[in-house]
Order: C-alpha cells, then sequence, then structure tokens
C-alpha cells in the first residue's frame, strides 16, 4: 500500500486553517468560562434566596392597626409574608432574635434559619385582641396553681417547675415561675411542653403572655434554652414590645 502523501496545496490549506482552529478553541473556551461564571452568580443568588426564603431585609415601617392599638414595626420583624403591609389586621406575628432584639438580617440569617431546639435563638411573637383580664402571670394563683400537678422542683437561677394535670386538659405540659417580686408582686411564669412529649421536633415549645397598649395581648413562644435568661427577658421583651405602640413613639 503507497503511502499517503500530501500535496503542496494541501499543505498550504492546512497551514492556512491552523489560525481559524485556534480562533474557534479560543472562541469555545471563552463561551465556556463565561457559562462557568454565570452558573457561580446564579447558584449564589439562589443560596442567598434560599437562605432569605420567607424572610426580608427590608426595614421599612408598617402601621398596623389591631383593637384599639396602633403599632408600627419593621417589615424584616414581620414573620408572614402577607402580613407586611400597613392597615388594620386581626393578628400579627412576629419573630425576634434574642438578645440582640433584632428582626431578620443578614449578619442573623443562620439564627432565623436554625430549627434546633438546642441552639435556637428566636422569641416568636403573636399580637391579638385581648380576650382576658389578665395575662399569664396574673392568672398564676387563680388558675395554674389549682392545677399543678404532684411536687415542685427547684430548676435553679431562681425558677421552679411543676407538672400540670392531664384531667385539666394539659397533655405533658408542665408550668415554670420565679417568686414574686417583693415590690411589683409580678412573677415570670411561662408553661412549657416536655421535650420527649411528641415525635416531632417542637422548636420554641414555652410559652408566656404579656398585655401591652390598651387592647392587645402578646404570646411570646421560645426555646427552652432560653429559660436560663428568663430574668433579662422578663424585663427586657414587655420594654421592647410596649416600645413599638405607635403613641409611645409619637
Amino acid at each position: 500500500m503507497s503511502a499517503i502523501t500530501v500535496s503542496d496545496d494541501e499543505q498550504y490549506d492546512i497551514r492556512k486553517g491552523l489560525p481559524v482552529l485556534a480562533f474557534r478553541l479560543f472562541v469555545a473556551f471563552g463561551i465556556l468560562a463565561l457559562l462557568s461564571v454565570a452558573i457561580l452568580i446564579a447558584g449564589k443568588l439562589y443560596g442567598r434566596s434560599l437562605v432569605h426564603a420567607g424572610h426580608t431585609l427590608s426595614t421599612q415601617r408598617f402601621e398596623v392597626v389591631i383593637g384599639n392599638d396602633a403599632i408600627s414595626v419593621p417589615a424584616n420583624m414581620i414573620r408572614i409574608r402577607d402580613q407586611r403591609r400597613p392597615g388594620l389586621a386581626k393578628r400579627l406575628d412576629l419573630y425576634i432574635h434574642w438578645p440582640t432584639m433584632s428582626g431578620f438580617n443578614d449578619g442573623l440569617a443562620r439564627a432565623f434559619n436554625d430549627i434546633d431546639p438546642e441552639t435556637n435563638s428566636i422569641v416568636f411573637v403573636s399580637l391579638t385582641p385581648r380576650m382576658t383580664s389578665t395575662d399569664m402571670a396574673g392568672r398564676f394563683d387563680t388558675v395554674y396553681r389549682n392545677v399543678m400537678d404532684g411536687p415542685v422542683t427547684d430548676l435553679g437561677n431562681g425558677l421552679k417547675r411543676a407538672l400540670l394535670a392531664r384531667e385539666h386538659g394539659y397533655i405533658d405540659e408542665f408550668i415554670v415561675f420565679s417568686e414574686a417580686d417583693p415590690e411589683t408582686g409580678r412573677r415570670f411564669v411561662a408553661r412549657c411542653q416536655e421535650a420527649d412529649a411528641t415525635a416531632q421536633t417542637i422548636v420554641a415549645p414555652c410559652d408566656t403572655d404579656i398585655q401591652i397598649g390598651e387592647t392587645l395581648n402578646a404570646e411570646l413562644r421560645f426555646p427552652m434554652r432560653l429559660l436560663d435568661d428568663w430574668s433579662r427577658m422578663n424585663a427586657a421583651l414587655p420594654e421592647f414590645l410596649a416600645g413599638l405602640l405607635k403613641a409611645a413613639r409619637s
């Protein structure tokens, strides 16, 4: 079989084609590089959108009227997207990072997305029209003291604990409370769900309620770990929430 040979014209054509081939390769690699950059940017934006899912960075304040009270709240503190608007409302659901008392922001994104009760530090607040004449602390002697079941145990840090009776509708619940303040007579009181009572993880198994303004009740739900900081919470949160009242800001 004869060897394959290349004519002078063919050699010329190959040499002529090399710059074209190099140019095409350059363009192809350029397109791939641009696609890689685009994918990287898209990935970062998508990851950021996942972090911000349901949250907002906006600090625009909305004036919301519930009952006879008007409150002014930044958007990043309002938990439910559809509630981020001014006007009349039947309720308003907030979330607040403890202890910074902040709404959602990039620096606290991990904390706001944390669903581990052992590390979570978010206090959930539901503002609704007042339905009772006293808050949970005010109901302690008239209601909760009468439905305790079993001995009262000392939790330390100024708190005591007692189970609540199932026959009164308290399923796997216990109450924690402090001694009454000698000056004001007020005490800290909260109800908590037993950690192993359900198969589901409860991020904020403790709750209490306070009254602010003329007609508002604020239900506060928080992780059990924050009971260690109950004294500061008991002083700071009512003051902070009262500060959201429009009258208090004017």
